[in-house]
């Protein structure tokens, strides 16, 4: 046992050690202590469930219980509190086409899931972090970082979102509701009901609302500025019903609904008070799982995605007016030849069809099928080999072989160390290839760009040193042939090329320390560097954020909670970003009256920063999307 002990200390000291060295940095990487267990069941890094400690890759988790204490007001706030994400967003939510991205390890090409279903647009390849469904009727969200294209095919080169949903037959009978206002004009409003019964009939239903006005920010001058058109509402709508079918099997169906409008404030030139947005979502799947309880289960699930986005302004280069359609099957089953040894293979269909009035010269869409394997073995105690091959033929693009392969040492039930290689494809989506838009500031696809190919390295490891703390470490490394851009010819014309080669490096380290039953804490770095040689030899992308630094203080105890937040980035382009650095510090209260009710206030910002998560200065030296300033929210939440 003590062998086992010196390996893994030296393992994780070399990790820790080669990270600082290689890679320029120290660091460390943030989840809540009361929610990082490495015994943890997680289902994205294989498909399937299985414990933390067994999966040779990075991935973190958002439990119930966090996004509870922490009163987030959608799943885009929780994703901002794990290292390696960044949503490229704005004070104005949702206000510009592209803008609202969910990066990882500074890599927008994330494919996001929701119960394991693609929600991917075809338009963007991207899925809006304002498009995630309402946070009261989401049981987990897992983030895996790291290149998942053996498994998830195109989309998955820097990442997997996949967000849980609840089930009504699994959270008991009740109904809750939440109220809260707060700074702006904002109003907060969710009411849940769910239930089962004894046939094992489950059903949850669950409603958003949520709205604010027009915003301030620090602008370049330091000091405050309201925002103009900035206000937006928006609506959402969750349906899950599911049926226990025999002793291990059960049906579902779910409908979710969005709607989304709001001002858009931002031109070419600067902020503007005429353009505005209005999104709407409608999916729709239909999912029927056997064996669930046993090692041999799987799955076939069928869906519609539907999405529709109108941009309207007076001035025609901004305007977009598009409908967004996916429809989709995917089946799984798992095969259990051992205890040391098990199988999972599938198969994917999708088919997206983009009719954009605006931006292309008619309707286009593609296709996707794909058949996919991963074999799990543990080949000596303590040891286990992970290889896996997906087998993907794009309309667009023919057929691309994706293989990964993983190795995992398991220390003890809280330690282990992984290493992992696998190839990505990541086809160019319907705005690479078809997108035309002449006027007074042109912009066009390429109907001839390549395929995105290449591959991802990642090395990690995670340990508890005692009761009391627990550290994780990773680095990470990408090499992308053909990679696709949007390039500014210096005049007034965009272009999507193909870069020669994209390279990304990076690394997370993450520190967790419980002080006492009641009091805990966090810290966090993350690094990330982004080279792209477009021709000329390789040139640091600008618009990345190189360090991010993330901490903070809870305390709970029976009728109190008390977190504190802290979040800064340094390193910052100043050609792109109107500071090289900032700090912000988010605070939260909340009091449990009773079993069943609860105070909270939430205050966001009080540094009252000036930052920007996208990258982008007007000519006026402003930030192309600044983030808000402070703001606090006051709310009640009520069970029965």
């Amino acid at each position: 046992m003590k062998k086992i002990q010196r390996l893994r200390n030296a393992v994780m000291v070399s990790l820790f050690a080669g990270t600082t060295v290689v890679w320029g940095g120290t660091a460390f990487a943030a989840e809540d202590l009361q929610e990082f267990a490495l015994d943890d069941m997680v289902v994205t890094a294989s498909r399937v469930p299985t414990q933390k400690v067994d999966t040779p890759a990075n991935i973190n988790v958002i439990t119930r219980e966090e996004i509870a204490d922490q009163n987030y007001a959608s799943a885009s706030d929780a994703l901002r509190a794990i290292p390696g994400v960044n949503v490229l967003g704005s004070g104005a939510k949702g206000s510009s086409m592209g803008q609202d991205k969910i990066l990882l390890n500074g890599d927008e090409r994330v494919l996001v899931l929701v119960d394991g279903r693609r929600m991917n647009l075809g338009s963007s390849g991207n899925s809006s972090a304002d498009w995630l469904p309402p946070v009261n009727a989401i049981e987990r969200i897992e983030v895996l970082k790291g290149g998942g294209s053996a498994l998830y095919g195109t989309d998955a080169v820097g990442g997997v979102i996949n967000v849980i949903m609840k089930k009504g037959s699994e959270i008991g009978n009740h109904v809750t509701v939440k109220a809260a206002g707060g700074s702006w004009n904002a109003e907060q409003y969710a009411i849940s009901a769910s239930g089962s019964n004894d046939s094992g009939l489950g059903l949850i239903v669950s409603a958003t609302k949520e709205r604010r006005g027009e915003y301030k920010f620090k602008n370049a001058n330091g000091k405050s500025q309201l925002l103009k058109n900035s206000g937006y509402d928006d609506t959402g709508v969750i349906v899950k019903l599911d049926q226990k079918v025999g002793e291990d099997n059960r049906i579902g169906v779910n409908f979710e609904h969005i709607n989304a409008d709001g001002g858009s404030p931002f031109g070419y030139s600067g902020f503007g008070n005429t353009d505005s947005h209005k999104r709407i979502s409608n999916n729709v799947a239909l999912r029927y799982d056997w064996n669930e309880s046993s090692d041999e289960r799987g799955y076939v699930q069928v869906y519609k995605n539907y999405q529709h986005a109108h941009f309207r302004s007076p001035v025609a280069s901004r305007q977009s007016n598009f409908t967004d359609s996916t429809i989709g099957l995917e089946a799984q089953q798992n095969f259990k030849f051992s205890d040391t040894d098990e199988l999972t293979v599938g198969l994917e269909y999708y088919k997206t069809t983009v009719d954009n009035t605006s931006l292309y010269t008619g309707e286009r869409d593609i296709n996707n099928k794909a058949i996919f394997a991963e074999n799990r073995w543990e080949f000596a105690p303590s040891w286990q080999l992970n290889t896996g091959l997906r087998y993907d033929h794009h309309s667009k693009y023919g057929s691309e072989v994706t293989p990964k392969v993983a190795l995992n040492k398991k220390f003890d039930e809280n330690s282990n160390v992984y290493l992992s290689w696998g190839r990505v494809f990541n086809a160019p989506t319907t705005d690479d290839l078809f997108w035309y838009q002449p006027g007074m500031y042109p912009t066009y696809g390429d109907p001839n760009l390549k395929p995105e190919k290449g591959y991802v390295w990642t090395f990690g490891g995670n340990t508890k040193l005692n009761d009391k703390t627990d550290i994780s470490a990773s680095v990470f490394y990408s090499d992308i042939k053909d990679a696709i851009d949007w390039v500014w010819d210096g005049g007034t014309t965009t272009q999507a090329i193909n870069v020669n080669k994209e390279k990304r490096r990076g690394l997370e380290l993450s520190l967790n320390h419980d002080f006492d039953d009641n009091l805990s804490a966090y810290a966090s770095y993350t690094y990330v560097q982004v080279k792209q040689d477009k021709g000329y030899g390789f040139a640091k992308d600008l618009t990345t954020k190189p360090n991010i630094y993330r901490a903070g203080l809870k305390y709970k105890n029976a009728d109190w909670l008390f977190t504190l937040n802290a979040n800064a980035v340094t390193g910052q382009s100043e050609k792109n970003f109107v500071d090289s650095s900032y700090f912000t510090l988010d605070l939260g209260a909340q009091y449990k009256i009773n079993d069943n009710a609860k105070l909270f206030i939430n205050g966001y910002n009080l540094t009252n920063a000036r930052y920007a998560e996208f990258g982008g200065l007007y000519k006026n030296g402003e930030a192309k999307y600044p983030m808000a300033g402070r703001s606090f929210i006051i709310g009640a939440e009520y069970t029965f």
